[in-house]
């Protein structure tokens, strides 16, 4: 591979840059299909759907507040998937972030010059190829290489085939975000490194399982499975705790979008974390026995049912949700509480 050059300034070489051998495979998060794709560039072959489960990546948080749009939200992904899959498989993880753009654009040039496959953590909106206006500042992309002639950037992203060119005046404005749902990232990307000697593969599952169920059981206010809990019981009052019918209709509509789309493949994460089970039950035989993808696809069934529940009451002015829907609801919530229980009690 050659040199690393910068966006700005003096470029020293003439042509692409890629990384030698990088292999893109599209996926259905950008979280999972990007770390998939860095353990890739380093040796580890998984697929998305182990990466994902490797990574305890289910999550639960409810937020509230009149400051936030829509006032009630809900996320379905653990925010450190990736911390969590790499501390599995024994993979080193740097997280890095810079205020200057020129230094954070060299920071992740000067992985892929070493090999690595660094993830860019970017707001959605300023990645013209996206098409949205729509602010989304945790979206994770590979930067499998760049032009500092053309000035562009190459990166891998989620469900689309090849690489996406992307200016670095984009690129830089994708990074700087400020936007919801969390603020300004501070040019954040991670650095992936291969495990000094492999984990075998039935150990870190079992291991992971564990901390997927410990993680849900020990949230406490918003997140895990009581701020699940607590999402039920507030159901029923969010039509008369919202700001107005534009955001009634906004909070219901954004609960169907991050259930079934924006990148989750269907049932909150659970039809993704569904395909992981599957693959671990054919890893560690005793598994099987549990049930536990069995179970676990019920759920994404249920979650689906209430993100349709969810489109219809957006799309009906000043409608609250109804006994049957809040009835999805609890029955989800004390679902998952007893799935994470039996997996914490069961899985050696």
């Amino acid at each position: 591979m050659r040199g690393v050059g910068l966006p700005r300034g003096r470029v020293d070489i003439l042509g692409p840059v890629i990384l030698a051998g990088f292999q893109h495979r599209p996926g259905v998060h950008c979280g999972s299909t990007a770390l998939s794709n860095a353990l890739r560039a380093r040796g580890l072959d998984l697929a998305e759907h182990m990466v994902f489960g490797l990574g305890a990546g289910l999550g639960f948080y409810y937020l509230t507040g009149s400051s936030q749009s829509p006032t009630h939200a809900i996320f379905g992904r653990h925010l450190r998937l990736e911390q969590t899959a790499c501390a599995v498989l024994w993979a080193g993880i740097v997280d890095r972030k810079e205020d200057d753009p020129a230094r954070a654009w060299d920071g992740a040039a000067q992985a892929l010059a070493r090999g690595l496959a660094p993830i860019l953590i970017t707001d959605l909106r300023h990645l013209p190829y996206a098409g949205t206006r729509t602010a989304f500042n945790w979206h994770s992309v590979v930067l499998a290489g760049y032009d500092p002639e053309r000035r562009v950037a190459f990166l891998a992203d989620t469900e689309r085939e090849g690489l996406c060119e992307v200016a670095f005046d984009d690129l830089e404005r994708a990074r700087a975000s400020d936007g919801p749902p969390f603020g300004y990232t501070g040019r954040q990307w991670m650095e992936i490194e291969a495990p000094a000697r492999e984990r075998p593969m039935a150990e870190a599952v079992t291991d992971a399982l564990r901390r997927q169920a410990r993680g849900m059981l020990e949230g406490r206010g918003p997140s895990g499975v009581a701020g699940l809990e607590r999402f039920a019981e507030d159901l029923p009052d969010w039509s008369r705790s919202v700001s107005g019918e534009a955001d009634r209709s906004w909070s219901f509509r954004f609960g169907y979008q991050v259930i079934e789309r924006r990148g989750t493949g269907g049932g909150f994460f659970r039809v993704l974390y569904t395909r992981f089970l599957e693959e671990a039950e054919r890893l560690v035989p005793s598994l099987a026995r549990l049930g536990l993808s069995a179970r676990m696809r019920e759920l994404a069934g249920r979650w689906t049912a209430l993100a349709q529940a969810f489109k219809t009451l957006s799309e009906a002015p000043g409608a609250g949700a109804p006994p049957p829907v809040v009835g999805i609801a609890r029955d989800i919530a004390g679902g998952e509480r007893h799935f994470y229980e039996e997996v914490a009690a069961l899985v050696p």
